[in-house]
């Protein structure tokens, strides 16, 4: 997704981001406020972890980032799995009541 860091040239289906006070040229597939917020979200995120812990070296900081969000991502995906047994307990529940009516 990254072309360059503080690239000199913008082509169609190119936007700039600022990340952490670096500029990045990402391609866009024409969802361009879609990407800047995801953008913004690790920007915040890299602030966030930089506000309350005493690191000197960018790369760090993105890598808790990255550890953090990839963090929300698994919690999420488990909530997802376990929101879809649920749904999927209650069809067959309700499949099985529905058989039961029509046999009766």
């Amino acid at each position: 997704m990254v072309l360059n860091k503080n690239g000199p040239s913008m082509t169609p289906g190119q936007i700039t981001v600022n990340i952490f006070g670096s500029d990045y040229t990402l391609v866009s597939d024409g969802n361009d406020s879609y990407l800047k917020s995801i953008a913004q979200y690790l920007d915040n995120k890299m602030r966030e972890i930089d506000r309350s812990q005493n690191l000197k070296s960018s790369s760090r900081l993105a890598i808790l980032a990255a550890l953090n969000i990839a963090e929300e991502l698994f919690q999420e995906r488990e909530y997802t799995k376990k929101l879809l047994a649920q749904v999927n307990e209650e069809a067959r529940r309700m499949n099985q009541t529905i058989t039961e009516l029509l046999e009766e």
